[in-house]
């Protein structure tokens, strides 16, 4: 099990001894029983949230203790699953056995002074207790009105949705990469064509994934509104009792200029991600909207049909005279093991792992599509932008030992002019996530006096914006709170 953890596995150690030592203060067995569970439950909670994020149990193992992802999560995660389960019935064997013998054979004061050393060692910057710490100050954000959340963020001068000026620029194609970080560009046997477009076009590396935008859904909620998804209230699901918010998006700037706006994802119930896209009042096109044309996949389609659909979009949308803005989410590359997609092994060597052979087959699929648009000339008056959604997920994987041979960062892919986003994007200054919607706004030319929180900064005082996000992380989640309508 702890070969699982090889970074973070320390965090047992001392939770195992608080378990035990806290236990034997009582001589109750029920009271010890229920201490043992308690605790077996945070440490397996502890173990899960490592393996998947490679950190301690934080805002985004909260949000998703929720039963649909928890359903989806076993969906995928069996043998994970019953790992858990096994690992958690043996521990409380072995703690309750553990505390009865430390009751016999160690004084009290000895027992406590080992107890607080063990708390004590637990508590430091990015520690366990510091990220429930930072959950609290998420979920306990004061409930405030839109204007005063908004002055909380020195967004005073945030124009309203229906202040929103729009003069419309080049088409738009946002193109979101399930789990696809920079390390896959490192193997260039898996990622040809992806190397050979970093090669032609514009490329930004080494993004560091953000608080509150490390998983699916927040990530498409921060380059969508240029805020982390740290929502106030005690709410699993943030959001999922609200029908619009005050927030301007992206769908609200393109709007305003009459783009056509479309989201392609496999299926809308994927991590509640639909109902956001909803939100932002952008149309959702999914398996749904072609019965029984595709085989099927999990989560509704395989990237080779999402492309397809993706082609078939393009024609549609630009036939018309209007502006459109197509936005496209990947799957198959989802930990831990990607969604083997048989049919690709007539171009794909299947001989690989199925993460490789999905990730191969997800470059293959993403340079069709990008040829695609070259070979019908949309490029000509169109903008695409790549991007990972986070980081690789999970431990454990001959993936993950790859991709953690180095540090591990996101990327943005581009045809867009870097002189039109010379002020959000260089190579001397990181591009951070909550840039991405000025980012692709500036670099479709479109012009609005919308605003978004990036644009509070210069890059002097805002080099790090992931600083800036923990700074302000309990006014985010108030503003986020604030700004639903239900």
């Amino acid at each position: 099990m702890l070969a699982l953890f090889p970074v973070n596995a320390w965090i047992v150690f001392p939770l195992l001894i608080i378990s035990i030592v806290l236990a034997s203060l009582f001589t109750s067995k029920k009271v010890k029983l229920f201490i043992i569970v308690l605790m077996t439950c945070f440490i397996v909670m502890e173990l899960i949230s490592i393996y998947f994020s490679g950190g301690f149990v934080n805002y985004q193992f909260y949000v998703n203790l929720n039963v649909n992802d928890i359903i989806e999560g076993l969906s995928i995660f069996k043998l994970q699953a019953l790992l858990a389960i096994v690992v958690f019935f043996i521990l409380i064997f072995l703690l309750l056995k553990f505390a009865t013998l430390c009751q016999k054979k160690i004084s009290v004061i000895i027992r406590l002074i080992v107890l607080v050393a063990a708390i004590f060692s637990l508590n430091y910057q990015n520690g366990p207790i510091s990220k429930l710490t930072e959950i609290y100050h998420i979920v306990t954000a004061p409930k405030l009105s839109f204007p005063e959340a908004l002055s909380e963020m020195n967004l005073s001068d945030y124009p309203l949705k229906d202040q929103i000026e729009t003069t419309k620029g080049k088409n738009i194609i946002v193109i979101s990469l399930e789990s696809f970080e920079q390390g896959f560009l490192d193997l260039p046997s898996i990622t040809p064509n992806l190397n050979r477009l970093r090669q032609k076009y514009t490329f930004y590396g080494d993004i560091p994934m953000g608080t509150g935008s490390s998983w699916t859904t927040a990530s498409m909620h921060t380059y969508m509104t240029g805020l982390p998804l740290l929502v106030g209230g005690m709410n699993t699901t943030p959001l999922s009792d609200i029908s619009q918010t005050n927030i301007v998006s992206l769908g609200d700037v393109l709007h305003k200029a009459d783009y056509q706006t479309r989201y392609i994802i496999g299926s809308p119930t994927f991590a509640g991600i639909g109902h956001i896209i909803s939100m932002f009042g952008i149309d959702i096109i999914s398996e749904k909207n072609y019965p029984g044309e595709y085989p099927n996949a999990p989560f509704g389609l395989y990237d080779k049909d999402t492309f397809d659909i993706a082609k078939k979009q393009v024609n549609e949308l630009s036939a018309s005279d209007k502006p459109f803005a197509l936005f496209i989410s990947t799957i198959s590359t989802h930990a831990p093991n990607g969604f083997y997609d048989e049919r690709m092994k007539s171009v794909i060597d299947d001989s690989q792992d199925d993460m490789s052979f999905a990730a191969a087959s997800l470059d293959y699929n993403l340079g069709q599509f990008i040829q695609f648009l070259e070979d019908k000339g949309v490029l000509d008056n169109t903008v695409f932008y790549i991007f990972p959604d986070h980081l690789m997920m999970g431990s454990g994987t001959k993936t993950i030992a790859e991709l953690s041979k180095q540090k591990r960062f996101l990327y943005v892919l581009t045809n867009a002019n870097a002189k039109d986003l010379a002020s959000y994007a260089s190579q001397e200054h990181n591009i951070y996530q909550i840039d991405l919607p000025r980012i692709i706004l500036n670099g479709a030319e479109v012009k609005t006096n919308a605003r978004f929180w990036t644009d509070s900064f210069t890059i002097e005082n805002g080099d790090n914006r992931a600083e800036y996000v923990e700074k302000y992380i309990t006014k985010i989640a108030a503003l986020n709170r604030a700004a639903g309508v239900e």
